[in-house]
């Protein structure tokens, strides 16, 4: 919340107001419980970044281009779904996070960490999934396999506006296999009661995979050990000379909570959960449709 020539930004889970100071050259936010100032952006993508039409908005483009800082792109999608939104804010070729860091990609596309499981979980999914009658994706790399084009399949072309590999789940389960692949995500659509009915099929993996459910009808499973905010950690170690004490980061749900937790500046969207909202030290009063990110940009790092 903006009070004169201040914020109030919660510390400690308290709300204080905190003076503002920048640096002449940079349009560089320091508060009085940061050390360093900030130097990098990090955001999430859907129900963070986009607007309505899942674009980003002249306003958020306008916003990043003042900011001028490094910014890396953190979702849980694929790297190609992330790829022709860093064109639209004019930074291809920065460093990015796929697969809510299930794959970490640094530089003009230099691979810095890949993380995944074995085929075995994909095996019981398949033969769940024969019973139950759900989508089944599967995404190894930058690929993504289905076996039909489906409502399910086509929304998420809509959102990501990638186009999948369309076949069998046994041949895909056989490439994988013959190329020496692992998986980055798998993603379950359907029936609420057939996920909940896979999610206690799935507890005997809790120790190598992490299941999320982002709805009711959508189930993710990804390796047990990531996270969006280890992930940034390894690309700033590898890429850059500050810490994350000099990140801006946004969020809107629970796989942005490490991240929001650990930066130096934690923005919680209008329309995050309130386990986020408790984590940041910013709310926005604006959702993502109301460009957010934009205004909080606007509002921290922005001098004219």
């Amino acid at each position: 919340m903006q009070k004169g020539n201040g914020y109030l930004l919660k510390n400690k889970n308290k709300y204080i107001l905190y003076k503002i100071r920048r640096e002449p050259t940079k349009a560089r936010l320091i508060l009085p419980f940061m050390k360093y100032p900030i130097q990098l952006i990090c955001t999430d993508i859907d129900g963070t970044l986009l607007n309505a039409e899942r674009w980003l908005s002249e306003d958020t483009v306008t916003a990043f281009a003042k900011a001028g800082l490094p910014t890396i792109l953190a979702s849980s999608r694929m790297p190609s779904a992330l790829t022709y939104l860093q064109e639209g804010l004019n930074i291809l070729g920065s460093p990015l996070i796929a697969y809510n860091g299930g794959l970490i990609i640094g530089n003009n596309g230099a691979l810095i960490q890949s993380n995944t499981f074995h085929l075995g979980i994909l095996e019981v999914i398949i033969d769940h999934q024969v019973l139950h009658k759900y989508n089944l994706s599967i995404y190894s790399n930058d690929d993504w396999f289905t076996a039909e084009d489906d409502q399910w399949t086509k929304r998420e072309k809509n959102n990501t506006r990638v186009q999948p590999t369309l076949q069998n789940v046994q041949d895909t389960l056989r490439k994988l296999a013959i190329e020496k692949r692992g998986i980055h995500k798998l993603m379950c659509m359907g029936d609420p009661a057939a996920l909940d009915h896979l999610v206690v099929l799935l507890k005997v993996y809790k120790n190598t995979v992490h299941l999320y459910r982002s709805k009711d009808t959508y189930l993710e499973i990804t390796p047990r050990d990531i996270d969006k905010a280890k992930a940034l950690k390894l690309v700033i170690e590898t890429e850059y000379d500050f810490g994350m004490e000099s990140v801006m980061a946004f969020g809107d749900n629970h796989n942005d909570d490490e991240l929001i937790k650990h930066a130096g500046l934690g923005v919680a969207v209008g329309n995050a959960t309130e386990t986020l909202k408790s984590l940041a030290d910013y709310v926005s009063p604006s959702t993502n449709k109301e460009n957010a990110v934009a205004k909080a940009i606007n509002k921290f790092l922005i001098t004219d």
